[in-house]
């Protein structure tokens, strides 16, 4: 896939960049390798991070999660029939857990309710489990494309707030849309799933390390093809 063409003025040198999916995968692999992420021990614990990581760092969702497995509700099927106060003490770590907590029970009844397990939902199609995940309420389209991907191994590449900043400062029109940029990444990676978690990951990472809202652009790896790099930073 090629992202954009462009040519950029580096101390005085034309000189023409590409960038391709491909491309910008290999030089963040160089950096990062294989993070194995989603860190987790089950389908259903991805499902209830998922919920968890909404406005909080995955540190504080960790002792959630370490907190409800003392308690043995990191089962779909054990917080649908927990106690909300219970599901509340159990997440405050979290953040927003009074909010968090209702969603994860009514998430865990849902589906519980509607397929039975996550197994019953891997048989479902593609468009019937996300047009499904996005009508509970409390799961957004980040959220959807996380279970999707992380919990269901499905084609559905994770469109957060780090690809968005991080396409557009390499150069991707602004203008594009959610689910073109999405489609088109999980097309270009061919279908390979763990490619994609991979991805999305070490995309993560390199927003947390390097392109924040105020960029840290020293020992970047993709300086070389990034235009805000080109325009902003280099003299």
């Amino acid at each position: 896939m090629h992202f954009i063409i462009t040519n950029a003025m580096h101390s005085g040198k034309m000189r023409a960049k590409t960038k391709t999916t491909e491309h910008i995968y290999e030089r963040l692999f160089r950096k990062y390798g294989n993070l194995g992420w989603w860190p987790a021990e089950t389908p259903e614990e991805v499902v209830i991070g998922a919920i968890l990581t909404q406005n909080t760092s995955w540190t504080n969702v960790e002792k959630s999660i370490k907190i409800l497995k003392d308690h043995d509700l990191i089962t779909l099927s054990n917080l649908a029939s927990a106690k909300l106060e219970t599901i509340k003490d159990c997440i405050k770590s979290s953040g927003f857990f009074n909010q968090k907590a209702v969603r994860l029970k009514n998430v865990s009844e849902s589906i519980i309710s509607q397929y039975r397990s996550l197994d019953g939902m891997k048989k479902a199609s593609d468009m019937e489990i996300s047009s499904y995940l996005l009508s509970i309420k409390g799961i957004g389209e980040e959220t959807m494309e996380s279970i999707m991907l992380y919990a269901l191994s499905r084609n559905m590449f994770v469109m957060d707030k780090y690809t968005y900043r991080i396409f557009q400062r390499i150069g991707f029109p602004a203008s594009v849309s959610r689910k073109y940029l999405r489609e088109k990444i999980s097309d270009d990676l061919g279908g390979d799933i763990e490619k994609m978690k991979n991805y999305h990951a070490m995309l993560v990472y390199l927003g947390k390390d390097h392109c924040k809202t105020k960029p840290l652009c020293n020992g970047c790896p993709l300086t070389e093809i990034c235009d805000f790099y080109a325009e902003s930073i280099v003299p």
